[in-house]
């Protein structure tokens, strides 16, 4: 019999206090967000039509419910109520955004201390109840090699069957917390916090929403926000696609809307999870050898990069589903690639910076005549330019000429410098109620003189 043996067991209290203390309240619930649409995918990856999740959150209680499939007991008894993923449990393949096995239970933990999850999946219906201050006192007797008895922690969960007096009356997931924790309960008494979440699931789900999910937020509709690229028949984005492992990856790049510096930069997906929003950093790309640093002169540049893998652990996603592991081989495999992506791009926006004054009116004519396609859109875009298949590799740029694009549209700006003094005198004796104003009247003036 083995006696030198130092005990190395965490407590419950300690792991629990760990795995809690890096995730924001707001990440929390995003986590539980993924698992509902981890579930639509499975039903159907293609659309989320006539599936939903409903938040409610207030001071007392945090409700989620969602139709989208719930879980099986077994899945239950084995995996999901499991702190970390076992070796032995099944690849997910099906393009979901879990990793290590943690997320549900480390959000409810977060968010309260009683909580109560119910799912129905097929001919399975069942609850788990959960007093995390009792649960995390629950102990139970072993017998060791040498038939003494030892007291260990218990980390598992009871559940009971239910019949006909659940919540759910169709496949699904019903999450309930109550006794929220202090610094939760103060969050979510704040209209705030609530107005910032949806904000934060417009933006970071977008994709699952402007694929037909509905996502309620107390009762509110949330629509997805739409990253989007400028497209016409004569000009399209740079794109790339192809498979590193078990990744495949695609890359959309080109221009984007004028106006919005905060937009500017690279999107990354993972599964359709977006996790690097808007970036104008080293991380990708930005500022290394011959990429210059993000600058004002590129706020139309947009880019997207779309990461999938039946295999989420092969994905090169952080634990809090926010950034990217830019020590991951397949990421550093494909960062030249979108580096190459952003040469033709820059040298381009470059160019139109060289046009001086009549740089910004050629930004805006770009924005109105082109169409806009969105990160859904784009993903699965086949790109053609007057019929002809467009090459990979290749950014298409619109023509550097004011005229050609003002031939698209309707109406053209005419702009003309004019002495200050004068200009005063005439707008005050044109009863015009600024300059542009005057400008239209100067102009209807020529055209009655002329008989135009």
């Amino acid at each position: 019999m083995e006696t030198n043996i130092i005990e190395g067991n965490p407590t419950k209290k300690f792991f629990v206090e760990m795995i809690t203390r890096d995730i924001s309240i707001e990440d929390a619930i995003i986590d539980l967000l993924d698992n509902s649409i981890d579930g639509a995918n499975r039903i159907n990856s293609e659309t989320y039509e006539g599936l939903w999740v409903r938040l409610t959150i207030n001071d007392r209680q945090f409700i989620i419910e969602d139709n989208c499939g719930g879980f099986t007991l077994e899945t239950a008894k084995k995996y999901a109520f499991r702190f970390g993923r076992p070796e032995t449990a099944p690849k997910t393949l099906n393009n979901t955004v879990g990793r290590f096995g943690i997320g549900m239970k480390r959000s409810l933990f977060k968010i309260g201390k009683f909580f109560s999850v119910e799912s129905r999946c097929s001919n399975d219906h069942f609850c788990v109840n959960v007093d995390v201050e009792q649960w995390s006192k629950k102990t139970k007797d072993v017998t060791l090699a040498d038939s003494t008895i030892s007291t260990i922690d218990d980390w598992s969960f009871n559940y009971q069957q239910i019949e006909d007096d659940g919540v759910l009356q169709n496949d699904g997931t019903f999450i309930k917390v109550t006794g929220l924790n202090p610094e939760v309960q103060d969050l979510f008494s704040d209209s705030r916090f609530i107005s910032e979440l949806a904000q934060d699931i417009q933006r970071l789900l977008n994709f699952s929403l402007l694929r037909g999910l509905k996502i309620y937020l107390n009762e509110k509709e949330l629509e997805g926000k739409r990253i989007e690229l400028l497209i016409s028949d004569v000009s399209l984005p740079y794109y790339d696609e192809g498979t590193i492992g078990d990744v495949k990856y695609r890359i959309v790049a080109g221009l984007g809307e004028v106006g919005e510096p905060k937009k500017s930069g690279w999107y990354i997906y993972c599964n359709d999870r977006l996790v690097v929003e808007a970036d104008e950093t080293t991380m990708t790309g930005w500022g290394i050898s011959s990429i210059p640093k993000w600058h004002v002169n590129y706020v139309m540049f947009r880019g997207v990069l779309y990461l999938d893998s039946k295999e989420t652990l092969n994905l090169p996603l952080t634990t809090t589903k926010k950034g990217i592991d830019t020590t991951s081989e397949v990421y550093k495999a494909i960062l030249p690639k979108m580096k190459d992506a952003m040469i033709n791009i820059l040298d381009y926006l470059k160019k139109i910076t060289q046009m001086g004054d009549q740089a910004n009116s050629y930004r805006q004519m770009l924005c109105e005549t082109m169409s806009k396609a969105s990160a859904v859109e784009l993903k699965s875009m086949s790109f053609q330019i007057n019929g002809t298949p467009h090459a990979k590799n290749v950014f298409v740029a619109p023509p550097l000429d004011e005229d050609v694009i003002a031939q698209k549209k309707s109406t053209v700006r005419i702009a003309y410098d004019a002495n200050k003094i004068k200009a005063d005198s005439a707008k005050k004796h044109a009863e015009a109620s600024s300059y542009k104003d005057l400008g239209n009247i100067t102009f209807d003036y020529y055209l009655r003189m002329e008989g135009i």
